[in-house]
């Protein structure tokens, strides 16, 4: 957050997050695994739990830079996987008064679950 707010609307810390997931890796003699766990044999196997993470930030190539160097600073491993993509996101005109009946706050239903 310190690096970008993630906004979107008029909200911040906006991201989707998996449900959780496993990576597997094999690190190979001089990865850091090998040079830092004791007893661990090159080539095999580590399976590790995981999530992917998306969000959306504006098209600025120093605010990519921003983000990506934060991302890197926090991951408490090497290299996170990143899949960068170029899409198109919606952006709606935000109107908490909407009267859209299929708004959850018109809908007499409350917040979704």
């Amino acid at each position: 957050m310190k690096a970008h707010p993630l906004s979107y609307g008029r909200y911040q810390r906006n991201a989707s997050i998996s449900a959780v997931g496993r990576e597997t890796s094999q690190p190979m003699e001089g990865s850091t695994t090998t040079t830092h766990a004791e007893g661990y044999t090159a080539g095999e196997t580590e399976t590790y739990p995981m999530v992917e993470l998306k969000t959306s930030i504006e098209r600025d190539a120093d605010t990519l830079a921003t983000v990506m160097d934060a991302i890197h600073f926090a991951r408490h491993y090497e290299e996170p996987v990143i899949f960068l993509r170029e899409d198109w996101v919606s952006r709606a005109a935000y109107d908490p008064n909407n009267d859209n009946p299929n708004r959850w706050w018109n809908n007499d239903r409350g917040l979704p679950d």
